[in-house]
């Protein structure tokens, strides 16, 4: 065998798995994609001076967080907003309906553009023993009808429009005598006026609303109310005459319980497990879940067939997608009756809602068996390169052309970036991130650390934005510490040989720092062969082996700093068979 001279000087990412390719590597820390195919760190981040646990992360025109149970848009506290769920430190749901921002399951919304309306999506009233609730028979505008007639047999002499109830069915009927025809006319719809004090204060007209306790069974339904002042709500109905009740009474307008939610066509969508269904809230009105008048305007609500919990949810391209592990509903059209289709094709791993991200117009997610790209027909697998390692509780976000998640593997976090444009995954630090959010051209984690949660930005160098309140000041990270490991070198020539020479083509910036190691036949011993620092684009040759002839070797590359390797270039010489 003649000597042979292995340069690599295209650098391709992470491949964890047994045999990878020249330039991939089985095990890397903080390196970057975007200089590719240099080898080179990523940028550094920066920590916020925000003290206090933080979550709960989202994205409007500014960064919206919860941090030591107080909510802050833009890193401004919103004063007086009292309505977070007790346990303050539960991370939220929120989605985003024009300017306002509802989170669940508080339940509550926020005007990101007057920051001083914000309140519940829930209403209730209620009344105690001895409270006055009055029901009078009225017109759609409130006035009273009065001096109507009430009888199973009509009037004998009546003037033009003359009032009679007519009794004589079990439902009742308002009339109107018309001179004209010479008969009681039908009015199509009669309302009723249910007057307390402060009954409609919180309510609007054409809520939903939920009746309880009433004296009049009938009423104990869910109810349109078709008009509304302080103290009266109207609703469709009849009676025989004015009613008074001193017993308790309730008018509740309810949200549903909801697992995961979303915004699609200007509905607020969600869907909770243990009933196993599906909701939309009132086209543009997210107050309102259970609104059925007939129109297109409607809310909506269905059960669905497929087994398991749900496990996510998200709006992607003109369709809203609800998740299980071994299905994806999607709800098609844009006014109830919706469509809702199932395909029983790998979903989103319990877990690992917060992996759903959309970049570049694809969908990524953590699948029960791996992470998968969806562009609306089947997923396809994307993380072959993890070799056998399993990962689970996913956190994904999307920054420029790059899908960053985080994951879990045997109680070790680990975050990983994948560069759409070059399928390349690369493999960042051991940190535990709990939610991520793009917001003015970067990308924002919450990390948790042993004594709390810190907010970071993913780069700098590129900190696009206004920052105020306690996003004002950040403060920069040391030199970033990298390292980079080969797979097995030489497994491709059967004979022994001596790998007795590196050249090493490289710039290292001022103050940062490269250390090679090598581990001959899968020792585990990493054997130190050189340190370089400052060095700019040329070459640095150093021996591999000089005096030890293996069957493969692996390199270890370290460093601190901003470094570029341009590429590794290595001398073979034959052995003999011994």
């Amino acid at each position: 065998m003649a000597k042979t001279r292995y340069t690599v000087d295209t650098f391709q990412g992470y491949n964890h798995g047994l045999r990878i390719n020249a330039g991939e590597f089985y095990d890397m820390k903080n390196l970057t994609s975007s200089y590719c195919p240099v080898l080179s760190p990523r940028h550094k981040r920066a920590e916020f001076n925000v003290k206090g646990d933080v979550h709960s992360l989202y994205s409007k025109e500014k960064l919206l967080y919860v941090q030591n149970g107080e909510l802050y848009y833009g890193g401004e506290k919103i004063n007086g907003f009292p309505y977070l769920y007790p346990k303050d430190n539960d991370v939220r749901h929120m989605v985003s309906m024009g300017a306002y921002v509802v989170i669940f399951p508080d339940k509550v919304y926020l005007n990101t553009a007057d920051l001083s309306d914000y309140g519940s999506i829930e209403a209730h009233f209620s009344t105690e023993e001895g409270t006055n609730v009055d029901y009078t028979l009225c017109m759609l505008t409130g006035e009273n009808y009065e001096n109507y007639s009430t009888g199973a047999v009509a009037p004998t002499e009546a003037e033009n429009g003359a009032l009679w109830l007519d009794t004589s069915d079990t439902s009742h009927v308002l009339k109107k005598y018309s001179e004209t025809d010479s008969m009681w006319i039908s009015i199509a719809t009669t309302y009723v006026k249910i007057t307390s004090p402060n009954i409609g204060k919180s309510f609007k007209e054409h809520d939903c609303v939920k009746i309880s306790g009433s004296v009049i069974e009938d009423f104990n339904t869910d109810m349109i109310i078709w008009g509304c002042g302080d103290d009266y709500i109207i609703v469709a109905g009849i009676i025989d005459e004015m009613k008074t009740q001193n017993t308790a009474f309730a008018v509740d307008r309810n949200c549903p319980d909801m697992d995961f939610v979303c915004q699609g066509e200007n509905r607020i969508w969600g869907c909770n497990s243990k009933l196993n269904e599906i909701y939309c809230c009132k086209l543009g009105d997210f107050k309102n879940w259970r609104c059925y008048m007939g129109l297109a305007s409607d809310s909506y609500a269905v059960t669905v067939g497929s087994d398991g919990d749900f496990t996510g949810a998200i709006r992607y391209g003109n369709y809203t997608l609800f998740f299980k592990e071994n299905c994806i509903h999607k709800v098609y059209g844009t006014n109830p009756p919706f469509e809702v289709g199932a395909n029983y094709v790998r979903g989103v791993q319990k877990g690992s809602d917060k992996s759903l991200c959309v970049v570049n117009e694809t969908l990524f997610y953590k699948s029960p068996t791996g992470i998968c790209a969806y562009e609306g027909g089947s997923p396809v697998t994307i993380s072959d390169n993890f070799g056998t390692l399993y990962y689970d509780k996913a956190v994904g976000g999307a920054f420029r052309d790059k899908y960053y998640i985080s994951m879990h593997n045997g109680g070790k976090r680990a975050l990983f970036v994948y560069d759409l444009n070059r399928n390349m995954w690369h493999k960042e630090d051991d940190i535990e991130v709990l939610e991520m959010a793009n917001n003015s051209s970067n990308l924002y984690m919450t990390v948790k650390t042993d004594e709390e949660n810190k907010l970071v930005i993913a780069d700098s160098e590129q900190a696009y934005g206004t920052f105020t309140g306690s996003l004002a000041g950040w403060s920069v990270e040391e030199a970033v510490e990298w390292e980079a490991v080969t797979g097995p070198i030489g497994l491709d020539v059967p004979e022994q040989k001596y790998f007795n020479r590196l050249i090493c083509r490289l710039e290292i910036c001022e103050g940062s720092t490269v250390n090679v190691f090598v581990e001959y036949n899968s020792t585990g011993e990493w054997k130190h062969l050189k340190s370089i620092s400052s060095q700019k684009t040329y070459g640095i040759a150093f021996p591999i082996s000089p005096d030890c002839r293996c069957d493969h070797f692996r390199l270890k590359l370290t460093g601190t700093g901003d470094v570029k390797i341009y590429s590794l270039t290595f001398n073979l010489e034959p052995g003999s068979e011994l």
